[in-house]
């Protein structure tokens, strides 16, 4: 089972699965057939990297770089920063969270396309009762992807075009950046790091999905959340300033989420019944996976896109020689012209679907 289909059974409801109705939809068969903002493959042919200049070759930059993620070093935390570090540690255990609930809209509309005899009409319905999901939708319909002719203005219209599948991720989309920026007071700089961070992973991961015979849209959904448990980390910094009125650094706070971001991202998991192999990349996906996981293709592919976030400017900046990196050489994409010629159009990838979302 898929993890959209687990999603769908146990996410927005239970009872006996009804699959949801496809005739009315294009097959998926390419990467604009899937979710909302997949990458399609390049379409110039693979060059030597002797005929870049080197500043083309992001992937490789100038100067040192490494093939190993560094280690972590703890920064010299202030006496606020120190307290709000207890504060998330003695909350592992999820006693006094409060998970973030899928929005109203996007939850509806998911139920609604469990509903095999459900028309697109009705689905245009409940996204209009939203001002910001049905922003996000016409954003969406008219974005590269899938824009035609002319521009739809139609909520209708514009269901039909994206199809089922690509509304439920987009609906997921909605949902997760809802939690993001809910806190009305809330530190919008560090949202918006976590927001971009998630969309770039998404991106990065259903392009990297076409080397590793991973599902497309399972990875898509993958890289959106693996560190989901930032979220928490953003909503508790948020509570500790309405407090404390301490005003968190972006280093600090970097730190944090990388200290508890996995055992945090775990209780996500729990809360939102999500399947049990996406449960456990969430909770551990930084740990070099030995030969036999059977999660070993996943977890180098988020480590690998994690480094492809952090050379792209969407996670911390650290030097990697990509093609140089364990999860490259392991992926066997390391001397593979194709995948090169995916990394040279990456950026720009990255950078349009960020418009979108």
């Amino acid at each position: 089972m898929g993890l959209w289909d687990w999603i769908f059974e146990t996410l927005i409801g239970g009872g006996a699965r009804t699959e949801p109705d496809r005739s009315h939809v294009e097959p998926l068969t390419s990467s604009r057939e899937t979710a909302v903002a997949t990458l399609d493959e390049p379409d110039e042919p693979a060059v030597d990297d002797a005929d870049e200049q080197p500043e083309d070759l992001w992937w490789r930059p100038e100067g040192l770089t490494v093939a190993e993620p560094p280690e972590i070093q703890r920064p010299d935390l202030s006496p606020e920063a120190r307290s709000l570090e207890s504060k998330l540690i003695q909350q592992f255990d999820g006693h006094d969270l409060t998970m973030p609930p899928l929005p109203r809209t996007p939850e509806r509309v998911l139920q609604r396309l469990r509903d095999r005899k459900c028309s697109f009409a009705r689905v245009a319905d409940e996204i209009a009762e939203d001002q910001v999901t049905a922003a996000a939708v016409l954003r969406a319909v008219n974005s590269p992807m899938y824009r035609g002719i002319s521009e739809i203005t139609s909520l209708q219209l514009a269901a039909t075009r994206l199809g089922v599948n690509a509304l439920r991720t987009l609906m997921m989309h909605q949902a997760l950046r809802a939690a993001t920026f809910l806190k009305e007071g809330g530190d919008k700089d560090l949202a918006d790091l976590v927001w971009r961070r998630s969309v770039a992973s998404a991106c990065i991961m259903s392009g990297l999905a076409k080397f590793t015979a991973l599902s497309e849209e399972d990875a898509w959904l993958t890289g959106l959340l693996h560190d989901v448990g930032n979220v928490i980390v953003l909503r508790v910094v948020g509570n500790h300033r309405s407090v404390s009125g301490y005003q968190i650094d972006a280093e600090t706070f970097e730190y944090l989420c990388f200290e508890s971001h996995q055992e945090f991202g775990e209780l996500v998991a729990e809360a939102w019944n999500l399947p049990p192999r996406l449960k456990s990349l969430l909770a551990d996906h930084h740990r070099h996976p030995e030969p036999d996981d059977p999660l070993r293709t996943e977890r180098l592919t988020i480590q690998l896109s994690d480094m492809i976030a952090s050379l792209l400017g969407y996670a911390p900046s650290v030097s990697y020689d990509l093609l140089a990196t364990r999860p490259a050489q392991d992926l066997g994409l390391a001397e593979r012209e194709d995948f090169v010629a995916f990394l040279r159009s990456l950026p720009t990838q990255v950078r349009d679907a960020m418009m979108y979302f």
